[in-house]
C-alpha cells in the first residue's frame, strides 16, 4: 500500500486524499459516461434526420393502406384525394405557434377509394377555433391533400387523456378519433397525415413546414458533460497540489 501511494505521489505530484477522491471519482465517471451516451444519441439522431430528409424529399406516393409498417412509411410524403368530413373536425389543444395560443385541426378525409384518413390540417389561433369564423377553411367537394405520414398515439406522461365527449383532444388517437367520426369498422389506417403548408389559397389552417426539423443538440450536451468532467479533474488536481504545498510548508 505504501509503495502504491508512493508511486501515485511520483506520478501525480501529490498523494490522493480519501474523501475528496471518494466524492470526486464517481462524479467524474458519471459525467464521462453521460458524455459518451450523448455521443451515441448524436449518431442516432443524425441517422434519423438523414432518413427523415431522404423520405421527405422523395416524390409523393399515394397514402399507404391500413396495416403498412410505420417504420417504413413514417415521414414519407403522400397524397390523397377525397372529401373533408368537416362536421367531425377535432382541435388538438395546447399547440402554440410563435408564442400565440392555438390549436391544430384534425379533420377526417373520406377518400375516393373508400378509406377514412385522419389529417392534421395545421394550426389556427385560439380566436378562430369556431369554424364559422374561418369559412375559407371549410372547402366542400373533392380536394387533394399532400402531406407527411406521422406516427399516431405519441404522448408523454404529462399528456392528459382525450375527452371526446367534451371535444377535448390532446393527441392523435386513431381508434378514438375514428369512433368520433363514426368511422368504426371502416378502412382507417393507423397513422395520420400532417398536411403541408400551401403556397396559395386559404391561409388557415397553417400547414406543416415542408422541411420538418428535428432538434439535434446532443453534441453540445456531450461537450458540456466532458467539460464538466475535465473541469472537476482540474479542480481535484489543483486542490491536492495546493494541499500538498501547504503541508510541506507547515513541516518546514
Amino acid at each position: 500500500m505504501t509503495d502504491t501511494r508512493s508511486a501515485l505521489h511520483r506520478t501525480l505530484g501529490f498523494r490522493p486524499r480519501l474523501w475528496p477522491t471518494l466524492i470526486s471519482l464517481p462524479m467524474i465517471v458519471v459525467m464521462l459516461g453521460l458524455g459518451a451516451w450523448q455521443l451515441q444519441r448524436l449518431a442516432w439522431k443524425e441517422g434519423l434526420i438523414e432518413r427523415l430528409e431522404t423520405r421527405m424529399m422523395a416524390p409523393a406516393i399515394p397514402a399507404p393502406a391500413a396495416g403498412a409498417d410505420i417504420e417504413e412509411i413514417e415521414f414519407r410524403r403522400v397524397t390523397a384525394t377525397g372529401e373533408w368530413l368537416h362536421q367531425y373536425e377535432m382541435p388538438l389543444i395546447g399547440r402554440p405557434e410563435k408564442g400565440t395560443v392555438g390549436y391544430h385541426i384534425v379533420t377526417p378525409l373520406r377518400t375516393n377509394d373508400g378509406r377514412v384518413l385522419l389529417v392534421n390540417r395545421g394550426w389556427i389561433p385560439d380566436d378562430r377555433k369556431d369554424p364559422a369564423r374561418r369559412p375559407e377553411s371549410q372547402p366542400t367537394g373533392t380536394v387533394t391533400v399532400e402531406g407527411i405520414v406521422r406516427r399516431a398515439g405519441l404522448r408523454n406522461s404529462f399528456t392528459p387523456d382525450n375527452e371526446p365527449g367534451r371535444g377535448m383532444w390532446f393527441y392523435v388517437d386513431v381508434p378514438e378519433m375514428a369512433a368520433y367520426a363514426k368511422a368504426e369498422g371502416e378502412d382507417v389506417p393507423d397513422y395520420y397525415i400532417d398536411e403541408l403548408r400551401r403556397e396559395s389559397g386559404p391561409q388557415l389552417p397553417i400547414g406543416a413546414d415542408p422541411m420538418i426539423g428535428l432538434r439535434n443538440e446532443h453534441l453540445q450536451y456531450a461537450i458540456t458533460w466532458f467539460a464538466m468532467a475535465f473541469g472537476l479533474i482540474a479542480v481535484y488536481v489543483l486542490w491536492h497540489r495546493r494541499a500538498e504545498r501547504e503541508e510541506q510548508d507547515a513541516r518546514r
